[in-house]
């Protein structure tokens, strides 16, 4: 899977660099590798890779060694290993654990992550907070050096998870941003920023009830896609107004239950509702 997963990168990277032949080769191989990999090691019998252990879902589930027609049961069997087996715990070491946390971030499952982070019991950061850890271990269980630089996936996903603040790859550097919070849990407000080559981005929000306010801000000389949480795209306003009628704001489309718009350089508030009451 890692093997893979660094071959697919070579692929973006030779693209990017207009090498199509080289990308073009790397894709092949890729496709040959893909079903030899789920041939070799896929336990049809359990809908599993190897172990019943939660990186052996995500790494073939993120790397596409999973066919269509089992990807769903294999999430599924994901989901039931971190709330069932592990009791809403995290089960992977310094490796996986970075990948599961960008994986359920990117496929939407924010509500996983959330569930493993507010864990105060072994095995998890919730677990060194209450031991009183002021820094990262090397191990779960406290074992070894206890400042090291493991397990920094809580940066990552309180930046693009909960505040939403993440680059669109297809305008590297924050040129184009994307604002998409996760409102999981029983999270009812995030304040943050990001200083970007651009400037700040800025990405906080609040909730009560039906009711969200969102403040975002984008600095010069780029742009940004935010998704609100709204039952309707005319429910919402910025700036005060009907979203329709703002300034250096266009609607883009629904989203399920996200109204999504495209905004020029500057600061907004969004305010919407995302249960509005039914005519």
């Amino acid at each position: 899977c890692y093997r893979i997963n660094q071959m697919e990168l070579l692929t973006r990277m030779a693209a990017a660099l207009g090498k199509s032949d080289d990308a073009a080769r790397y894709k092949q191989r890729l496709a040959e590798i893909r079903p030899a990999v789920h041939a070799a090691f896929y336990d049809a019998d359990h809908h599993r890779y190897v172990i019943d252990e939660q990186a052996y879902y995500v790494m073939p589930l993120m790397t596409g060694i999973v066919p269509e027609s089992e990807r769903e049961i294999v999430l599924r069997n994901l989901e039931k290993n971190i709330l069932v087996k592990n009791d809403g715990h995290l089960d992977t070491g310094m490796l996986g654990t970075y990948f599961m946390m960008e994986y359920l971030r990117e496929i939407g499952r924010n509500d996983l992550v959330d569930t493993m982070f507010n864990q105060t019991s072994y095995p998890g950061w919730g677990h060194m907070l209450a031991e009183g850890a002021t820094t990262l271990w090397e191990q779960w269980n406290g074992h070894w050096s206890r400042i090291h630089s493991c397990f920094t996936s809580p940066s990552n996903w309180f930046y693009q998870g909960p505040a939403g603040i993440r680059p669109d790859p297809a305008a590297p550097g924050f040129k184009h941003v994307i604002i998409e919070p996760a409102m999981v849990g029983d999270l009812t407000w995030v304040n943050a920023h990001h200083d970007s080559p651009y400037g700040r981005i800025v990405s906080n929000w609040k909730r009560e009830d039906d009711h969200v306010a969102m403040q975002v801000t984008i600095p010069a000389n780029s742009s940004a896609t935010v998704h609100v949480p709204a039952g309707a795209a005319a429910g919402v306003t910025v700036n005060g107004q009907a979203a329709t009628k703002a300034e250096h704001v266009s609607f883009v489309r629904m989203d399920g239950a996200r109204a999504v718009f495209r905004v020029d350089s500057g600061s907004y508030e969004f305010s919407s509702m995302i249960n509005p009451p039914s005519e």
